[in-house]
């Protein structure tokens, strides 16, 4: 146990003063009407993204999934005027890749390119966006390909008890609307509808560009005028922002015959780009530490339940998960850990660990250009920018009143789910955290 410690200890001291050394500095400018983040890299590769703001804010319950089409579309399809062949084997030539993923806050569409070849694949890459094939044969292979995954999903527990989760928890809300589509809505879905998705919300109001790497970025104005991208429509910013409200307290139970029965919980969390998000980060980190200790190691009702925050920005949240063959147990274990934490607080010692813990993983995740430019991104929609920067101070800065504060403050209601044996669970099992103003003393 000691040597693991020792091994954190210099790891992070070590990746702090490597990328202290490094000392990269990040510009903001603006490129044929597009706002671009541009932060220099010493690394051999390229990483540019382009960000669609909005999430599942951008379209409406008819038409979930669309966004995930189109950009799928767009990163396997290539631009207009390039066959699908020859455009795969241009990228692989190049030793560049574009890719997309699409989520509840935003899309991006990525390129990763070596330094050297990246003014060809920037060029590749901003043509597909501003004018992309879209082809009818690709639509079917990939709107088939998503109607697979949905189906696939009912049948994996885990994603199953999420997707209940999510739409009970925010009945209503635009967080009820999956972006990945459900069946029905994927079946709503056609070319022509695609294509009008690309006009209106791919526009220059509605996304921004983050560049990480060692590029002139006045050179990439001629890429834009060639590309045409600096045709795309002014459009309208999406009408996004960060709920008020936090997570209710309720219950949503689907009875299923298997062996383990699958539980999660989401409380509220604090606004995501703040001090409180990084305090609620370690705190929640903690907190799974001690369910894994009591829940696994010491009562071995699990085999991986945990505790933690979640990516989730318009609705920020927490989240406490158990898969196990006695529910009624686990949960009464799960709220006397919190209550615990809400009643009687965390140790020092605990929150020293975790910080360097912590503070390793994250610069270990930040290795790559392609990491870097997503945090970036993400932390611009979830304010700006420079909060990425003030990260590592505000984690070193945390307290633990900061800790305890935010448990206090936050874990008052969850909202459970639950899927597995109906008969082994009453709603009086699924309490609710106590409320506690104060630590004892």
């Amino acid at each position: 146990m000691k040597s693991k410690i020792l091994v954190l200890f210099f790891s992070f001291f070590a990746l702090q003063g490597l990328l202290a050394q490094t000392n990269p500095t990040t510009n903001t400018t603006e490129i044929e009407g597009i706002q671009m983040i541009h932060r220099s890299s010493v690394k051999g590769t390229v990483s540019m993204r382009t960000f669609i703001k909005g999430g599942v804010n951008n379209y409406s319950m008819e038409y979930q999934g669309v966004e995930e089409l189109l950009l799928s579309m767009i990163a396997e399809g290539g631009p207009a005027g390039m066959s699908k062949m020859e455009y795969q084997q241009r990228l692989e030539m190049l030793g560049a890749k574009i890719s997309s993923s699409t989520g509840y806050d935003y899309g991006n569409i990525a390129l990763s390119s070596i330094k050297e070849n990246f003014n060809d694949a920037v060029d590749i890459y901003l043509k597909a966006i501003a004018d992309p094939a879209l082809r009818q044969e690709d639509f079917n292979l990939i709107k088939n390909r998503m109607l697979n995954d949905v189906r696939q999903s009912k049948t994996n527990p885990d994603a199953r008890l999420m997707s209940m989760a999510m739409a009970s928890t925010w009945k209503g809300t635009d967080y009820e609307k999956k972006p990945t589509g459900t069946e029905e809505s994927i079946k709503n879905l056609t070319l022509d509808v695609v294509k009008r998705y690309h006009q209106s919300r791919l526009a220059k109001n509605n996304i921004f560009m983050v560049l990480v790497g060692d590029v002139n970025t006045k050179r990439l104005s001629a890429y834009f005028t060639r590309s045409n991208i600096s045709e795309l429509t002014e459009g309208r910013s999406a009408n996004w922002f960060v709920a008020e409200d936090g997570v209710e307290a309720g219950l949503n139970i689907e009875d299923r015959n298997i062996e383990t029965n699958y539980i999660t919980g989401f409380l509220s969390a604090p606004k995501k780009g703040t001090e409180e998000s990084v305090h609620n980060a370690l705190a929640m980190r903690i907190l799974g530490n001690r369910f894994f200790e009591e829940l696994r190691t010491k009562r071995s009702l699990s085999y991986a339940p945990s505790a933690g925050t979640t990516g989730y920005i318009a609705r920020p949240m927490n989240r406490i998960y158990i898969s196990t063959t006695d529910p009624e147990q686990s949960i009464d274990v799960m709220i006397d850990l919190i209550n615990d934490v809400k009643t009687s607080g965390y140790e020092e010692k605990e929150l020293e660990g975790t910080k360097q813990s912590f503070l390793t993983n994250y610069y270990m995740g930040q290795e790559t250009n392609a990491s870097i430019s997503l945090s970036l991104g993400i932390s611009e929609i979830q304010g700006s920018w420079e909060n990425m920067d003030k990260f590592t101070q505000r984690v070193l800065d945390t307290s633990l009143e900061d800790i305890n504060a935010i448990i206090r403050e936050y874990a008052n209601e969850i909202h459970w789910t639950y899927l597995g044996n109906e008969e082994m669970v009453k709603p009086k099992f699924f309490k609710q955290p106590v409320k506690a103003k104060k630590i004892k003393e």
